[in-house]
């Protein structure tokens, strides 16, 4: 299945509500989603946190929501100039994130392994680097598009 990569580069955004939602929209303008991505996004990441604490100070969100509400797959890829506030997945403490990959898969299977290849890809000190040391969220997606490339 072609997932297509989209980068965004936000003007602002003050919380991750409202970078969460300019995200959304990008696909909804773009008519990949239906309009209630950008409310069912929010509320599974108040559910669900997506915040990840990688090695090397990188700190990453990758948020998604059920495949019902995507026409055509695609992941919207940003560099944020200024960290907005995410919960850990796990422990669910607020960290800063920069970097979002906002997964909208229509297929449930192909979002898994979407999740696998990135999580396996952020075990890579070079690809922490990348995405670390990535200028805007154009050369993010060009980084994205040899992950999901790899096997």
């Amino acid at each position: 299945m072609e997932i297509e990569v989209i980068a965004a580069e936000l003007a602002k955004g003050d919380d991750k509500v409202e970078v969460l939602q300019q995200l959304a929209e990008i696909l909804i303008r773009k008519g990949y989603a239906d309009r209630e991505l950008s409310t069912a996004i929010i509320e599974r990441e108040r559910e669900f946190p997506t915040g990840l604490e990688l090695k090397e100070g990188v700190n990453v969100a990758i948020p998604h929501a059920d495949a019902k509400y995507v026409k055509k797959s695609a992941i919207v890829v940003a560099k944020l100039a200024k960290p907005v506030k995410f919960q850990h997945m796990v422990d669910k403490k607020e960290i800063d994130v920069d970097t979002i990959f906002l997964l909208a898969l229509n297929d449930p299977h192909s979002q898994i392994q979407t999740l696998q290849k990135l999580a396996s890809s952020f075990e890579d000190e070079k690809i922490l680097s990348r995405i670390k040391f990535a200028k805007n969220s154009e050369e993010l997606a060009g980084f994205l598009k040899e992950v999901l490339r790899k096997a």
